[in-house]
């Protein structure tokens, strides 16, 4: 004898309910995952090298041109650090836009008040990141820095920053935002790895690792402020720093944005 089951609309909705469920709960442990592994462990190692601005224009030269001189380096940042940061970034901007826990003011606790500085950081970070690929990874790539007078490898130079930070009254701002962006985005992203992942389970575990998360997250701001710090210890203008005039591109004094720097420079 056959026996047809028949699947009540209740049981069919809850079916396909869970399957999507399933999918949003893997992507969004995928996108904890990536956001420290190989996001965080970059940005560490990024401002690490970065503080070598304390030693002077020659030592960050060093430091930058060690970095890129095995070509092999430039396919590693693509994968490890480009599109992690694309996936990141993309479903990152979904979950803001889709997501409904943005009830700060109607329960204005410590956890609400997190998820949205977390947002918020977020979409700034996002902001200061792609302008700060442009004006380093894209220049070098398109061979903008590059002069065989002043710049014969191409790279960014502690000069080319310098330039930048001193007579600019924006650019030492958005650095300093954009840092403290970055590290708050990373050290609250610990804290909620941390719990999304089941390392922390209890609220003592949690507690601890709101602390560890606050102490990292103010390491990597003070490393961030750091290096911009170097930067105009080390890179007063005048005769013994000359000035970095950037020789192709739209940043340089004929682009498209030169006149508007030329107007903005203190």
């Amino acid at each position: 004898m056959l026996d047809f089951r028949v699947m009540s609309t209740e049981n069919a909705s809850t079916a396909s309910e869970t399957a999507p469920s399933h999918k949003a709960w893997v992507a969004k442990r995928l996108h904890s995952f990536v956001g420290i592994v190989p996001l965080g462990i970059y940005l560490v190692m990024h401002l690490s090298r970065n503080i070598s601005t304390l030693a002077g224009p020659e030592a960050f030269d060093t430091a930058v041109q060690d970095t890129w001189k095995n070509p092999i380096n430039y396919l590693w940042v693509v994968l490890l650090v480009y599109l992690p940061l694309l996936w990141h970034a993309g479903y990152g901007l979904y979950l803001t836009l889709t997501s409904n826990k943005y009830n700060f003011f109607k329960y204005p606790n410590l956890e609400n008040l997190r998820f949205v500085f977390q947002r918020l950081s977020a979409v700034g970070l996002l902001a200061f990141l792609s302008a700060h690929i442009f004006l380093t990874r894209v220049h070098v790539s398109m061979g903008w820095l590059q002069s065989p007078d002043t710049n014969p490898s191409g790279q960014v130079t502690f000069g080319y920053f310098a330039e930048h930070m001193w007579p600019n009254p924006f650019t030492a701002p958005t650095y300093a935002f954009g840092i403290l962006a970055a590290a708050y985005h990373l050290a609250n992203g610990v804290s909620t790895f941390c719990i999304s992942w089941g390392i922390t389970t209890g609220k003592n575990a949690m507690k601890k690792a709101n602390i560890a998360a606050l102490l990292f997250g103010l390491l990597i701001l003070g490393m961030g402020y750091a290096a911009v710090v170097g930067f105009f210890v080390n890179g007063a203008p005048g005769e013994a720093f000359p000035k970095f005039i950037t020789p192709s591109g739209p940043m340089s004094p004929e682009g498209l944005f030169g006149p508007l720097l030329h107007m903005i420079e203190i």
